[in-house]
Order: C-alpha cells, then structure tokens, then sequence
C-alpha cells in the first residue's frame, strides 16, 4: 500500500471561498481539516481545528455561501474545533471526481496554508493514485513532498506547527542550528527567514514548545 503527501496549490478558480479568505487574514493562524463526510447528496460536514479567532473564523464562514451550519468548541491557546455543514462548493467537484476512484482515498489531517496551499496524503495502489494526480484541474499545482508505504504512525504525529514556524525549523534545519556539534547560529536563521535573531528565536521556542508538547500529547 503506497501513500504520496502532496502541496496542492490552488488558484482563484479552484480555493475553496473560506481557505480563500484565510488567506487574506491575519486573525487565522492555522487550519486543518480533520475528519469529512461527503456521503450525503450534495452536503459535506467537516471538522477543523483552527488556530486563531473565532469571531474572525465565524465572519469567513458566514460569508461563504456553501455554508449552511456551524458550531465551536473551544480549546486551548488560541485554538479552537470547528464542525461545520456545507454544500459541496461548485469549484470542489472537479477536484473530488479525480481522487474518489476505487483503489484511493484521502487520509486526513489536510492542512491548509495562508499562501493558497493545502498539504494532503492520498493513500492506496500506485496504479490508482497516477491517474488521480493527472486528472486534477491544470489551474492546481501539485507537488510531491513525499512517497512510500505507507504507516499510519507518521500521519497520528501532528506538531501543530504554524506555517511561519515551519518555516523557522526547516531554516534552522538547513543552517545546522540542530546539528551536533550545532554549525549554524540564531543569527544564520535569521538571515535566512528576514527577520531580526530575536523574531527567530521566538518562532523556534513556540515550535519546540508545540513539538515536545505533541510528543508527550499534551497542550502546549
């Protein structure tokens, strides 16, 4: 059994109305598409969890016009679940006609990004999975983070990590900062993100927190 862990990236066609809007917010951090249901007639129900403001996260999708129902349950930190009942947008069919095919399935978490992309693992023969890849709309770009069999184990670990502090671990990976003897220092990550070595030292404290907080499975 293959898996492949794809960067969808979507164009002002193909992003769904609220990924669309969190992008051009500040208020929204972070947000990850848990569980779906997309066995009712023309209705889709969705949990998230979100991180940032739910008053912020409530206006997106009030606006939508999918959108029939939701409901928050709050947590910790700024972070929040969100269940959610829509109708399948219209720009949403062409992308699941191409992945609902016998021999593949989407596993969730899919998390979508502030720069207009989704991280999404497609699961099932490699025979299945080509097609499905060739069949997605050509406004999408895709590209291929990773593939192999597939172990439910690494899609259970979920860091938490924001997008910005993705982008301060990886750079922190690239200077050798982790490395031991350590050969980068904060001031070469910060070089790296454009930011002052404070700034990136924040970014990585957050996301040890998270990170450590995730390995013991626990609130950070």
């Amino acid at each position: 059994m293959k898996y492949v862990r794809l960067r969808v990236a979507f164009s002002e066609e193909t992003i769904n109305p609220v990924h669309e809007a969190i992008c051009d917010s500040d208020t929204i951090e972070r947000d990850v598409l848990l569980h779906e249901d997309r066995s009712g007639p023309d209705r889709d129900t969705l949990l998230y969890r979100v991180d940032g403001e739910p008053e912020a996260f409530a206006g997106m999708l009030r606006a939508a016009p999918s959108v029939l129902e939701w409901a928050f349950t709050p947590a910790e930190n700024g972070t929040f679940y969100a269940f959610v009942e829509q109708e399948t947008p219209d720009r949403d069919e062409e992308i699941l006609d191409a992945i609902s095919r016998t021999g593949i399935m989407v596993v969730p978490p899919i998390e979508f990004a502030s720069d207009g992309t989704a991280t999404v693992t497609l699961v099932g023969t490699a025979g299945a999975i080509r097609p499905a890849l060739e069949e997605l709309p050509e406004e999408m770009r895709t590209e291929v983070l990773r593939v192999g069999e597939y172990d439910r184990r690494r899609e259970l670990f979920d860091s938490g990590l924001t997008q910005r502090q993705r982008e301060a671990v990886a750079a922190a990976v690239d200077a050798g900062y982790y490395d031991s003897p350590r050969r980068g220092s904060i001031e070469d990550v910060a070089a790296a993100l454009g930011v002052s070595p404070s700034t990136a030292a924040e970014h990585l404290r957050k996301a040890e927190s998270r990170v450590m907080a995730a390995v013991l499975d626990v609130d950070a």
